[in-house]
């Protein structure tokens, strides 16, 4: 035999822990994990599988004493063949798990019980099994076979099914979709749950074994009629999730379709009564606790897992059920809120911020109005004098700047106030987001990050609005900037092709100029796009001596102007003329159906009233138009050179 020395420290250390295990027996006993084992019948992506399995994983790691090393198995045997699925894991499990002492079993669904009862003797001898199946062999259910106990998960079908005809109580016909072939008396155990509905409606049961023979059988249903829908195996696709088979009968159905299998709503189906994976894992997991802390399986009897109802609001309101009729208790899905409950604060805003514009419009229009009566006036007694145009541009120039002045407020409050509030918002929304994370649904989750969007996306609409009403660019870079930016977010807005050009020296530019040509190109675009549904648009801006010359061209679809005005519809005509009025300039409209449409506006770089008196009168024209002049023509368009497609 081997002598191990050990120095006086080593032995000291070994001696005190000697001592400290002596004392505390249950100490290393508490440290030692435990081997929790489940095996689900099916692929790992069948749908439910990770909900369940997640229920029982967070349950026994939470309320479990020792440490739990979890691990989970797949018994593939509606991909396989059953036998070589089942001797595949069982090798599989074998070899795996050669060094590890497993403490509990877990098997869902009976094809899992079976192979663990098939198999417990080379895999894991004496080790207790815990379940939850639907249909138990004959020794389970009479407790004489040792070790075994779990949760009875049986389905729901006459409550389900009482369900929907409380809900519906004109039905006269089911249809009901029972098919497993795999699971052995299934269909009988469906027929005779159903049974006692017999005299009460027509039970007609699907024989079909094809995807496509079944959906041809649920289009010709009658009215009055409701489908149940358990189970489904066809045979041609072979291949296909409950949930998928559940859409595609739900979505051809010309009547209210009800199921029992939380993993199919959302996919069209009413609701029913069901069992949730939640509850289901958690019950599970709280009978192999008590395994785990010492208890015989043969003394914990085995449970059954509540039924819920359960509905998804969408298809409630589709079918015109009264909410007011679901059970008590029941639990809704998908339900989305009000718009008024959603929006309601960003509707009052929207309110405000419409009337105040509304009230600015009508005292616009009220000031128009008055402008026009005193041109009236004006050419009334004064037709010979001059000076009475200077006066009516004087007051059509405070006018617009008065509209240009409330423009500017209302934009600055916008950004001040809305957007900053908007973004606190955002902010908010997104902390609540990140602070919550652990304890949040993923629906709470989800919710939250998509009310985070729609708020910056509010905040970007009002941060438009507030750029439209007052493009800060004009006044910090000149007009040729502002009209260059502007077409960039027209054309990112919209989704057209928009071109801006300029030549010659832009600059210096009066403002009363930079802001009416900004002005009249913004309101043609807007007209191009909106009415004229143009898909390609082109500004150009160019000096031409002391005048400023900007072509506004699209491919659009074109208006007859005589008919636009008999409609009343050019009012934007209209504002675009005044403003060029107001700086002497003068604007030519060339148009015509399906032709596109080119605004022409031509004006002095410095208005006649700006100008120093120099008694350089340039032509008669320009001294006998002080005011400016719109000049509209019915042509065919320069935009013809930008083709349509």
């Amino acid at each position: 035999m081997r002598c191990l020395r050990l120095s006086v420290r080593q032995r000291t250390l070994v001696i005190t822990a000697i001592t400290l295990a002596s004392l505390c027996p249950g100490a290393s006993a508490q440290r030692h994990p435990r081997t929790v084992l489940t095996i689900h019948s099916g692929a790992e992506n069948y749908p439910g599988t990770e909900r369940l399995d997640t229920a029982i994983r967070n349950a026994l790691l939470v309320h479990t004493d020792a440490p739990v090393d979890y691990f989970t198995e797949y018994l593939e045997t509606e991909e396989f063949p059953a036998d070589t699925a089942s001797t595949a894991l069982r090798d599989y499990i074998q070899k795996k798990y050669e060094r590890h002492q497993i403490d509990v079993v877990i098997a869902i669904t009976a094809v899992a019980l079976r192979f663990a009862l098939r198999y417990r003797d080379e895999l894991f001898p004496n080790v207790p099994i815990v379940f939850q199946a639907v249909t138990l062999p004959q020794a389970v259910v009479d407790r004489t076979t040792p070790g075994v106990t779990g949760v009875l998960n049986d389905t729901p079908f006459a409550e389900t099914l009482q369900l929907a005809l409380n809900l519906q109580p004109s039905s006269k016909r089911v249809f009901v979709v029972a098919q497993a072939p795999s699971i052995e008396g299934y269909g009988e155990h469906v027929r005779s749950a159903l049974s006692r509905f017999s005299n009460r409606v027509e039970l007609t049961y699907s024989s079909e074994r094809t995807m496509p023979a079944l959906i041809a059988k649920v289009k010709a249903l009658p009215p009055q009629s409701v489908i149940l829908y358990m189970r489904f195996t066809p045979d041609d696709p072979p291949d296909m999730y409950p949930d998928q088979i559940a859409h595609l009968i739900a979505e051809a159905s010309p009547v209210p379709t009800y199921a029992n299998d939380e993993i199919v709503l959302g996919s069209g189906v009413i609701g029913g009564m069901m069992r949730s994976s939640e509850a289901s894992g958690n019950q599970v997991a709280a009978i192999a606790h008590q395994i785990l802390r010492g208890t015989p399986p043969e003394n914990i009897p085995i449970a059954n897992v509540p039924t819920t109802p359960i509905f998804d609001w969408r298809q409630v309101k589709r079918w015109g059920i009264d909410s007011s009729k679901l059970p008590p208790g029941s639990q809704l899905f998908f339900r989305t809120p009000t718009i008024w409950e959603a929006y309601r604060w960003y509707i009052v805003g929207t309110i405000v911020v419409v009337m105040v514009q509304l009230g600015l419009i009508a005292g616009l229009l009220t000031q128009r109005a008055r402008r026009r009566r005193a041109e009236e006036v004006l050419r009334a007694r004064e037709a010979s004098l001059r000076t009475s145009y200077e006066r009516i541009r004087l007051l059509a120039g405070r006018l617009i700047n008065a509209q240009e002045a409330a423009r500017a407020t209302i934009a600055q409050d916008l950004h001040d106030d809305i957007c900053q509030r908007l973004a606190y918002i955002t902010m908010a929304i997104d902390r609540l987001t990140h602070s919550s994370g652990n304890i949040q649904s993923g629906r709470s989750q989800r919710s939250l990050t998509e009310l985070a969007h729609e708020t910056r996306s509010t905040f970007d609409s009002i941060r438009r609005l507030s750029h439209d009403l007052h493009p800060a660019t004009l006044r910090v870079l000149g007009l040729g900037s502002a009209l260059k930016t502007h077409c960039t977010e027209v054309a990112s807005r919209h989704n057209v092709e928009v071109t801006f050009t300029s030549e010659g020296d832009l600059s210096p530019v009066s403002p009363d100029v930079a802001i009416s040509f900004f002005r009249i190109a913004q309101e043609s675009l807007r007209n191009g796009i909106v009415h004229g549904e143009a898909s390609r648009l082109l500004v150009s801006l160019s000096r031409s001596g002391e005048d400023l010359v900007m072509i506004v061209t699209d491919n659009g679809r074109g208006f007859d102007i005589d008919e636009v005005r008999r409609r009343g519809g050019a009012f934007g005509l209209v504002s675009m003329e005044e403003r060029a009025r107001v700086v002497g300039a003068s604007v030519q409209i060339s148009t015509g159906i399906r032709l596109g449409t080119t605004i022409h506006v031509r004006g002095p770089v410095v208005p006649a009233a700006s100008a120093p008196n120099t008694g350089d009168h340039r032509d008669a024209t320009t001294a006998q138009r002080p005011m400016g002049s719109a000049e509209v023509k019915l042509v065919a368009p320069v935009s013809a050179a930008i083709p349509r497609n």
